[in-house]
């Protein structure tokens, strides 16, 4: 049996960790953990160190999982002869300087995240990224071409086991429970979709009943709220953070599900967490488009592609599906379909044990 040893400061309930390790598990391969929980790199680097000499041993590949870039020198210099996969996930300099632009182009920052990536990303024999147009942006950042592999995201069991059919719309309810779930980043557009809000209120006597549920917290989350309260939206509910192991059942409870909307190119790279779980409900999921998407989904046969950051597309796409039932249905049967072919923990832990095989004789198990 082959192994591969996850290593670093990572979050285990993350969910693109949790399905890699559960996916690549189901694949043959046996799964090793090397990680820490401290964040400080002076004590970190330490404990990593001693972790990976006591529990790494017998991996014949080591993985830093998503968002670990500062752990990858450490882990790059003691693989031994073992090589080393990276899944970013993100780009540092991306999300910090274009996404959440929390450092200003130019910037110390921002060069030292720029290099931060460059240097994290050279340093892998193997570099994982979920769309190939993110694989694009990570080449530009030191990733060389013949090493990207695309793995997807996915969505775990859960999502999948969720009753395919909605309840029925009801005036007690909310009528038809339009979801977004996430955490506020910029690149979900979140002020789009109340803008597409305010416009669908502003129209709702042409409609049937509907309520658009905000679940979570983050960066935008006061924003987000001032902004409904200035415009009085009543057909808004903010429920605040939400346990993770609690998502499925929200989305039980959900007609329609938002994906990201944000006008950044970073949104058009990525297929988040979130559309994924709302099509392995079997849900008809309405997300921005861009290059990354439609890669793997098709407009108008598994979910709804709008401009992103636009309101006006996004509330127009959402009056068709609150008064078409059926419509909702077939979109949902077949984002099911297609996420049970693509988006399942086998399906990418298939991919990954494929592409990690390729760096060990033997193959992919």
């Amino acid at each position: 049996m082959k192994r591969v040893c996850f290593a670093g400061a990572y979050d285990p309930g993350y969910p693109r960790n949790r399905i890699l390790r559960e996916g690549v598990r189901r694949a043959g391969w046996g799964v090793l953990e090397a990680r820490v929980a401290e964040k400080r790199a002076w004590r970190r680097y330490p404990a990593l160190a001693w972790a990976l000499a006591r529990h790494s041993r017998e991996a014949d590949v080591l993985l830093v999982p998503e968002f670990r870039h500062k752990d990858m020198p450490l882990v790059s210099a003691l693989r031994g002869r073992r090589p080393v996969v990276f899944d970013p996930l993100v780009s540092r300099w991306d999300t910090l300087v274009g996404d959440w632009r929390i450092h200003s182009h130019g910037s110390a920052q921002a060069r030292w995240n720029r290099m931060l990536d460059r240097w994290s990303l050279g340093s892998a024999q193997m570099v994982l990224c979920d769309t190939w147009a993110h694989g694009e942006l990570l080449q530009e950042l030191g990733a060389p071409r013949s090493q990207l592999r695309r793995v997807l995201v996915g969505a775990e069991d859960e999502f999948f086991r969720v009753v395919t059919q909605p309840p029925a719309p009801c005036a007690s309810s909310g009528g038809v429970r339009i979801l977004y779930i996430g955490g506020f980043l910029p690149l979900h557009g979140v002020r789009t979709i109340l803008e597409a809000a305010r416009i669908l209120e502003s129209r709702a006597a042409k409609y049937p009943p509907f309520t658009f549920q905000l679940v979570g917290r983050g960066i935008e989350y006061d924003e987000s709220r001032a902004f409904a309260s200035w415009h009085k939206l009543e057909r808004v509910e903010f429920t605040g953070k939400l346990d993770y192991a609690g998502a499925p059942q929200v989305f039980a409870s959900a007609h329609i599900v938002l994906g990201a909307f944000g006008a950044g190119a970073k949104t058009g790279r990525v297929i988040p967490h979130k559309l994924y779980q709302g099509l392995a409900a079997g849900r008809a999921v309405v997300t921005g488009d861009g290059p990354g998407v439609r890669e793997v989904f098709t407009h108008g046969e598994q979910l709804v592609l709008v401009p992103r950051a636009n309101a006006e597309a996004l509330a127009a796409a959402l009056a068709g599906l609150i008064g078409d039932a059926d419509l909702r249905a077939r979109l949902g049967a077949a984002a099911r379909a297609r996420a049970l072919e693509v988006a399942t923990p086998d399906a990418v832990g298939r991919t990954l044990a494929d592409a990690i095989g390729e760096l060990v004789p033997g193959g992919s198990a």
